[in-house]
């Protein structure tokens, strides 16, 4: 995925987080023309060095990097028992969802956006402002359900490709020291065994070591 870079000057240095345990989503509770320099703005009006989040999405579906992904960020309440700034990753969507829903391109980037975090950091639970603090955020429209059920067909979709890659490796190993695959190599490159196997090749090898009688 492409994520833009607006040249952001901060006052001051970033602190490295020592632990990432979460994902926080909020919104701008703001116009949907609002802009990263905006909020870049606010916060360092509030006196702190810069923006608070790691990433912005516009209405548009554009994707900005706010802090840097490593740096404790500054976007959510934080006590003993409600850790966020320091051991999550703040994603603040441009507009305000108490009166809307967030656009289909926002949503779609946020989706794509919270794989490409769980590939750096496995299985990172997924979670709103509000579940740290009494507020809204990211609001009363905005579509949990929607996003909860996408994630978990992308990870179903994700283990079954593992799987499949896996099992159709151990199948090839095994069917060539039968002797019944004599061009392993062949099945690598041509079926490509290191993507998921096709359903269809899964097939042949079953039917294949079904029917062998041999040892």
């Amino acid at each position: 995925m492409q994520i833009l870079d607006a040249k952001l000057l901060f006052k001051g240095s970033f602190q490295v987080r020592s632990k990432t345990e979460k994902i926080v989503i909020h919104h701008s509770a703001s116009d949907i023309n609002t802009s990263i320099n905006d909020v870049h703005r606010w916060h360092q009006n509030r006196g702190w060095i810069g923006i608070g989040y790691h990433y912005l999405i516009y209405h548009n579906g554009d994707v900005y990097k706010g802090r840097p992904e490593w740096a404790v960020g500054a976007h959510a309440y934080q006590d003993a028992a409600h850790e966020a700034n320091s051991n999550g990753i703040g994603i603040c969507l441009i507009g305000n969802f108490d009166y809307q829903r967030p656009s289909d391109a926002q949503m779609k980037e946020l989706l794509t956006l919270i794989l490409n975090i769980r590939k750096r950091y496995p299985n990172l639970p997924v979670i709103g402002h509000k579940d740290l603090m009494a507020t809204e955020c990211p609001g009363q429209n905005f579509p949990w359900s929607d996003l909860y059920a996408k994630l978990q067909k992308e990870v179903i979709e994700v283990d079954l490709e593992k799987w499949m890659i896996e099992e159709g490796q151990t199948a090839l190993k095994e069917l060539t020291q039968k002797g019944l695959v004599n061009n392993p190599e062949q099945w690598q490159s041509e079926e490509k065994l290191v993507q998921a196997v096709p359903l269809y090749l899964l097939w042949i090898m079953i039917n294949r070591l079904s029917s062998y009688k041999g040892d």
